[in-house]
């Protein structure tokens, strides 16, 4: 029988999850979120607007903790590129912001419940403006 077991901390060989990659890629996506044309609807244009930001923020700091940290920027890069090569593990960080940002079950579980709650609002806006010429 072949072991089909999955090695979650195995990312794809040919993922780069390097500090300078993971930089590079930030600051390309900054580029990519403010170049124009911009979006016309007011949520695409918001939501592109705020990741344009993170980006920025997100690639200086980076830069930052490279030039201090390297091993810690290794390890950023590496929690970034997830441990499939796609992404954060969003479970694992929802916890991770729960034990160092939260700091509480309770309001970790406010946070939660206000973001589903904008969301739904979110949603409900943009339906509306579905159709609407914007």
């Amino acid at each position: 029988m072949t072991d089909t077991t999955i090695n979650p901390q195995a990312i794809d060989e040919e993922v780069d999850a390097t500090p300078e990659t993971l930089r590079t890629d930030l600051a390309q996506m900054f580029l990519r979120a403010t170049a124009s044309p911009t979006p016309k609807h007011p949520a695409a244009f918001g939501w592109q607007m705020t990741a344009g930001s993170l980006a920025a923020l997100s690639s200086r700091l980076l830069d930052v903790v490279h030039r201090t940290a390297p091993e810690a920027a290794a390890e950023i890069a590496e929690w970034f590129a997830g441990p499939f090569g796609d992404g954060p593990d969003l479970e694992e960080h929802t916890y991770w912001v729960g034990q160092r940002v939260a700091g509480d079950r309770g309001v970790l579980q406010a946070w939660i419940d206000e973001a589903r709650q904008l969301a739904v609002e979110a949603k409900a806006a943009t339906d509306a403006l579905a159709g609407e010429s914007v």
